[in-house]
């Protein structure tokens, strides 16, 4: 039952970061205190967004690669944020507040999705059975 969980824990990480990105982009479209919006940002975090949302739809559809794919769908959205990160550092990107805190939270909460989904013990394809690394497998 334990090994469902965290099947259950790497797609709710996969959803919770699709939906942070996307209410980021949203928040970028209608943001009072922004003139131009910030297209550049809107279009960053929906496609990021959009990458989790395809990551968590792999893993309803194939339950015995949900680590794999959370790993590699989590380490992409990481990767983008921290180019995004440094567009801000670099002054291309949006500096209000809530960019500087968001991307700060977004990648803390990435990195334990990441960290998390890498713990996650392996599963076996044919009898979908958790599969401890090193573990004895009886003949």
């Amino acid at each position: 039952m334990k090994d469902h969980r965290q099947l259950v824990q790497i797609r709710m990480f996969l959803f919770a970061e699709a939906a942070a990105f996307a209410i980021a982009a949203i928040i970028h479209a209608g943001l009072p205190a922004e003139e131009d919006g910030h297209r550049d940002a809107i279009i960053f975090e929906s496609v990021l967004a959009g990458i989790l949302v395809l990551g968590y739809s792999l893993t309803l559809y194939n339950r015995s690669w949900t680590r794999q794919i959370g790993i590699v769908f989590q380490g992409i959205a990481l990767l983008g944020t921290v180019v995004g990160r440094f567009s801000i550092i670099a002054g291309a990107g949006p500096t209000i507040v809530f960019d500087l805190v968001f991307y700060r939270a977004i990648t803390a909460i990435l990195l334990w999705g990441l960290i998390v989904t890498i713990l996650a013990p392996t599963f076996n394809v044919l009898s979908f059975t958790c599969r401890e690394e090193g573990a004895k497998v009886p003949d």
